[in-house]
């Protein structure tokens, strides 16, 4: 691996007692040095790393479709426009107030679901971070 600092006990060495840190390959898109943190085996950092390319690709993808502000905007519309449907008397009130429940259940719905992906999110941020503990506790100790 490129990029190696040393640093511990020995002074910044490398010798006995000493850590390492490997530091990115990459540079940013202002032509500095990348400053995160490699994974084991690799010369750069995930957000940097040839090999997760595809991944990085699936979880923007993934993150621009999750948002919710689309359905939210076309929910906002349609109310706007019953409620001036129904002040215009071209749509009865008690239609327009039915309506309006139903749409009140389909904005519930939108939150139930951008919270259970939130959870999906959180619960894969976990796994991933105790994978990473147990892997750092395991080569420590072996």
């Amino acid at each position: 691996m490129q990029n190696e600092l040393k640093g511990g006990s020995d002074g910044g060495r490398g010798g006995e007692g000493g850590t390492s840190v490997a530091k990115c390959a990459a540079k940013t898109r202002n032509g500095r040095p990348c400053r995160g943190l490699v994974r084991p085996g690799s010369d750069y950092c995930p957000a940097h790393d040839p090999a997760r390319q595809e991944a990085r690709r699936r979880s923007a993808s993934k993150a621009a479709r999750s948002k919710p502000g689309g359905e939210i905007r076309a929910l906002k519309n349609q109310l706007k426009t019953l409620a001036d449907d129904v002040l215009a008397r071209r749509v009865d009130p008690k239609a327009g107030a039915v309506v309006t429940q139903v749409a009140n259940a389909y904005a519930r719905l939108i939150e139930l679901e951008r919270r259970i992906k939130e959870n999906e999110e959180f619960e894969a941020r976990i796994v991933a971070l105790e994978e990473e503990v147990r892997r750092k506790w395991e080569s420590r100790n072996h």
